[in-house]
């Protein structure tokens, strides 16, 4: 066996790990969630795999990405810090937009457009400043990195405490936060080598079979109740 087909067995085995945790992850997040869809006049057992599987679909690629970026903290951590910058500006915008535009289409794709502008120059601003200001070797470039990721850390909380405030996405405001602290929670785990050696034995099986038990579970009835009640966990059916 080669060096690098040695190499290749470790990531594989860790990649099929962290599907098989973000499978458990998903089922879990998808719980809270399931009377809000059910309502009463669908079944909650089709509901959560519709949820779970859905969510599984795009949380398994999501932690996986994240373990890999872990490797290149260099550009990533700065990119996400600019994408945390942009939030609140990103809200005031479309707050603006929302009061100034009285076509809603129009309005909508305007903000799409100029919300991608703004994030990515937002992205790019941020990955240059933590170039200038380099490794935070002394006291002086530790505070001015520090200064960039509170105001990105405040900006993203005022974002959430003003959707989270709204009748209309506070329920979704919940949603996102339940995914990003289980996620969090589930790539904490996947650190420790135990959480690993029990979660590659599932693999990427685990994952791929509760993403189709999902798919043919969130259908009709159950797949319209999702995308008005729980788009958030809903996946990209929910979004598109």
């Amino acid at each position: 066996m080669s060096l690098e087909d040695t190499a290749r067995a470790p990531r594989s085995a860790e990649v099929a790990a962290t599907l098989a945790v973000g499978a458990l992850a998903s089922a879990i997040v998808a719980l809270p969630a399931v009377r809000r869809v059910a309502g009463g006049s669908a079944s909650a057992g089709f509901v959560w795999l519709g949820l779970a599987g859905s969510t599984a679909l795009v949380l398994g690629p999501l932690l996986v990405l994240s373990r890999a970026t872990r490797r290149s903290t260099a550009v990533w951590r700065p990119a996400f810090i600019g994408v945390a910058l942009a939030a609140a500006p990103a809200m005031a915008l479309g707050e603006e937009l929302k009061l100034h535009t009285h076509h809603r289409p129009l309005g909508a794709a305007t903000f799409g457009v100029l919300a991608l502008l703004l994030v990515l120059f937002s992205v790019v601003v941020t990955v240059r400043l933590f170039a200038v200001i380099g490794p935070p070797v002394s006291s002086a470039r530790r505070s001015a990195a520090r200064v960039l990721v509170t105001l990105a850390a405040l900006g993203l909380g005022l974002v959430v405490l003003r959707a989270g405030a709204s009748e209309a996405y506070g329920a979704d405001v919940l949603d996102v936060a339940r995914v990003l602290i289980v996620a969090t929670l589930a790539d904490r785990a996947l650190d420790s080598p135990r959480v690993v050696a029990l979660a590659r034995r599932a693999g990427v099986f685990a994952w791929v079979l509760l993403v189709l038990v999902g798919f043919f579970a969130a259908r009709g009835d159950v797949r319209v109740k999702i995308r008005e009640r729980a788009p958030v966990l809903g996946g990209p059916a929910a979004w598109l």
